[in-house]
């Protein structure tokens, strides 16, 4: 593994809900990830200021025009829905392992993928 993550939306919401630790390495999330978390319409004030603190610690990458190209060629390839195309794109275009608990990610993810559970035991 190249000590390099991505983290999907749902790994991340996992990793929150139960208070995991981490393994220190490098982390990132997808702009679309942030999006994701912080629009949740049930999302508490306490939960959405420790997302923010979380996400402030974490690099959050935006789309560039790389990462666009790359996903719409995901999602003409796969089933994925747009939000998952750019995830997976973008773990591509910087070269980083996704964490996802995703099913259908990992399987239509042509890059590198590790289970939630699995970096934790890592």
């Amino acid at each position: 593994m190249s000590g390099k993550y991505l983290l999907d939306t749902n790994a991340l919401i996992y990793a929150f809900n139960r208070k995991l630790k981490l393994p220190k390495a490098e982390y990132a999330v997808s702009v679309i990830t942030r999006m994701e978390l912080l629009s949740w319409p049930q999302l508490s004030q306490e939960d959405e200021r420790q997302l923010r603190s979380a996400l402030l610690a974490t690099t959050v990458l935006q789309l560039s025009s790389s990462i666009q190209e790359s996903a719409i060629k995901v999602r003409r390839a796969t089933p994925l829905k747009l939000p998952d195309s750019i995830i997976s794109a973008t773990a591509i275009d910087g070269g980083y392992v996704l964490v996802t608990d995703d099913e259908k990610l990992t399987i239509h993810h042509i890059g590198e993928v590790i289970s939630l559970e699995k970096l934790v035991k890592a």
